[in-house]
């Protein structure tokens, strides 16, 4: 169930366990960058030394840069041509190729197919001609064949997508590539809602999908969204699984707006199809560590009330080994020590509260300062990988895959519209020297002025609660690592069909 909270940005959410699907990969599965990186490192802002007692992490670094190899497959032009009744559809996909037109006679579905070209780095093209008459980018042509429409499309979309991906398919048939980096799993939040994709390579042919997004809105849902009828998502997905021979999972996990739902899910295809194929070439972006040239990734910025003094530091491209955090509080020292170490930033902190009266106050502006400071220091998110999907276990204090063992999962979106879905329930007051009820609040104001939208899934709260917090702490920096991580492939473009996330 859903539990409202706060405000329209902050939501509270009941968690349920969701078990793993049959298709889904490991997300630690190593895979070694393959294309040369470039670039050199920025420059570390400059610091006031932090005081003693801060918490320091040394577990970890950023990997260093990728050697480059060949790449295992390449994947060729395809396209696609399906016709029924008196519709015909023609489709074409290109890796690393630019926007095709797109035309359906259904805009809201043509926007949602642009979701591959933002997401997935696909040129796509999809034109549906209707007795003759080309259907015209932008123009509704909606009417008794809309669902014949969107068959027909999604059909033409799936025989080019089966073209373009025969090569990956045979190699994993072949042996050539390792059966696990041909299944992938992404989740993509928007707003309130977000969806999970799970797509396998390893059974081609076969075209087995898992469908499960209905009701699209509180209630029964919307059956509309403008003019585009909801019930044509799923059988426009089972013609694209069908010809394209994959096996798909399509879920929504959280949604109440029926936009966010349906966007989130060709979002989530999108992303979790390129991850996919990523690992069928042997590219892991995230380790790759690239650099954007001549741009400095760091921000500073320090603030001082009558309830705190505050002194952040922050650099995306620096060296995780050299952050500290000091705020007087040691369980909110650990926490975002662990978000630096996973995230692979160096983030320096260097807070005094009144924590005579309770860390409310100190909490809350160092949080307010480190997601002012990670906004900045994105800047406008060109070349950003933008989103990110990672889990954490935790035992005792370490990482773990044990049945007793916490575990959580969150989904990031640097998308520039703050919003923080929290399903953390801890069982006491307290944990450590910090209110359980500020881990929330933390998570909140990074959120709110990182400029993030945030999911936090609780799958498994373990033996304590310190675990749980530990664990949401490590799946954040894990996730925000592979948000920031730049991907040279978008040539320092941002990731999203509007062309811009500053606006």
């Amino acid at each position: 169930g859903l539990e409202h909270a706060r405000s329209t940005q902050s939501r509270r959410f009941v968690a349920t366990q969701t078990p793993q699907s049959a298709f889904m990969a490991s997300s630690a599965a190593p895979f070694a960058a393959s294309f040369a990186v470039r670039g050199t490192p920025a420059t570390n802002p400059g610091r006031r030394p932090s005081r003693a007692g801060a918490h320091r992490r040394t577990r970890g670094s950023r990997a260093p840069r990728a050697a480059v190899s060949a790449p295992a497959v390449s994947w060729p032009d395809g396209t696609g041509r399906a016709e029924l009744g008196g519709v015909l559809a023609e489709a074409s996909v290109v890796n690393l190729g630019k926007r095709g037109e797109i035309a359906t006679g259904l805009p809201f579905l043509d926007h949602m197919i642009d979701q591959l070209t933002s997401h997935c780095q696909l040129g796509v093209s999809v034109v549906v001609t209707k007795d003759g008459v080309p259907c015209v980018p932008c123009v509704d042509a909606s009417g008794d064949d809309d669902e014949t429409v969107a068959v027909t499309a999604g059909f033409a979309l799936g025989r080019a997508l089966a073209q373009m991906l025969a090569p990956g398919i045979d190699a994993v048939a072949a042996g050539a590539v390792p059966s696990l980096a041909a299944t992938a799993e992404f989740a993509a939040p928007l707003d309130e809602a977000y969806s999970t994709c799970v797509i396998s390579l390893t059974v081609p042919g076969q075209g087995a999908l898992a469908f499960d997004l209905a009701p699209y809105g509180p209630g029964a849902g919307r059956e509309r969204i403008g003019k585009y009828r909801t019930a044509l998502t799923e059988p426009f997905w089972r013609a694209v699984v069908e010809a394209s021979g994959l096996s798909v999972s399509l879920t929504k996990r959280r949604g109440d707006n029926a936009h966010h739902i349906v966007e989130a899910t060709f979002k989530s295809f999108a992303r979790c199809l390129r991850r996919c194929m990523d690992q069928v070439e042997g590219i892991d972006v995230t380790e790759m560590n690239e650099r954007l040239d001549g741009v400095a990734r760091a921000a500073g910025k320090a603030r001082s009330t009558k309830e705190t003094t505050i002194d952040v530091r922050l650099d995306l491209d620096g060296s995780a080994a050299d952050a500290a955090v000091s705020t007087g509080i040691k369980t909110l020292d650990a926490l975002l020590g662990s978000i630096a170490n996973e995230g692979g930033v160096q983030l320096n902190v260097d807070a005094t509260g009144d924590l005579w009266i309770d860390d409310h106050h100190t909490t809350e502006d160092v949080a307010i300062t480190v997601g002012q400071v990670l906004n900045e220091s994105l800047g406008d998110k060109a070349g950003c990988n933008r989103m990110g999907r990672a889990r954490a276990g935790v035992l005792d204090g370490e990482d773990s895959e044990d049945a007793d063992a916490a575990v959580v999962e969150v989904v990031m979106d640097l998308s520039n519209r703050p919003f923080l879905a929290n399903g953390l329930e801890f069982r006491d007051e307290f944990i450590g020297d910090l209110s359980a009820e500020m881990i929330d609040h933390m998570f909140m104001s990074i959120a709110a002025n990182g400029q993030m939208t945030v999911h936090v899934v609780e799958h498994s709260k373990g033996r304590s609660d310190a675990d749980l917090a530990e664990a949401s702490a490590r799946a954040f920096g894990r996730c925000l690592r592979q948000c920031i991580a730049v991907d040279p492939r978008r040539a320092g473009q941002v990731a999203s069909s509007k062309g811009t996330l500053s606006v």
